[in-house]
């Protein structure tokens, strides 16, 4: 019988350091998820709690527990974007209303922008990655038709947002149909 190779890297101080913190940090995090809506139900006033128990979680999604499949800079701009884009709205429902029509369409289409420059950078790497831009477009493209449903007149940065998003709809559609369809073959295929 042939020896068994173990292919795995030696444990270093620095590996070993980042689980223990991951570890103690994970506790904390625990904790405050647990500690934040007790004191904000003690202390009244508004829901704090709620954002900073979003907070957290994105912290531990993001942070110290990251997902390792399909990890990549289009990915990441997508989370960040919508968790920018969540907590924002839990903050403009929750302690103060007013200015969600105006700021929440600037996030989306800054998103929409520095996805498109992160994917046209390195277009042939993105190729396969185009499925958090289509639907980054789509989010923003059905955004922009509930606004104009709801509001009368629309401020600039909604008419940003649907401007742009529809500009990438169709120019997407045009140049890049094949990847499109590739990546919607993958993702829905039934087996």
């Amino acid at each position: 019988m042939a020896d068994i190779r173990i292919e795995y890297s030696d444990k270093t101080k620095g590996s070993l350091f980042l689980f223990w913190l991951r570890r103690v940090l994970k506790m904390f995090t625990f904790m405050g998820l647990l500690v934040c809506p007790i004191v904000n139900y003690y202390t009244g006033g508004k829901a704090w709690s709620v954002i900073a128990d979003v907070s957290m979680i994105f912290f531990w999604i993001e942070f110290l527990s990251p997902d390792i499949l399909e990890n990549n800079a289009m990915r990441q701009v997508f989370r960040i974007g919508t968790f920018a884009i969540i907590l924002n709205t839990l903050i403009g429902l929750l302690l103060s209303p007013g200015w969600l029509g105006f700021v929440l369409p600037i996030i989306g289409f800054s998103i929409l922008i520095i996805s498109v420059i992160l994917f046209l950078s390195n277009l042939e790497r993105h190729r396969n990655c185009i499925m958090p831009l289509l639907l980054e477009t789509l989010m923003a493209l059905i955004g922009f038709l509930v606004a104009n449903a709801v509001e009368e007149t629309l401020n600039w940065p909604i008419i940003t947002l649907g401007a742009l998003s529809l500009t990438i709809a169709v120019l997407g559609l045009i140049v890049f149909h094949n990847d499109i369809w590739t990546e919607l073959k993958k993702r829905l295929h039934i087996k």
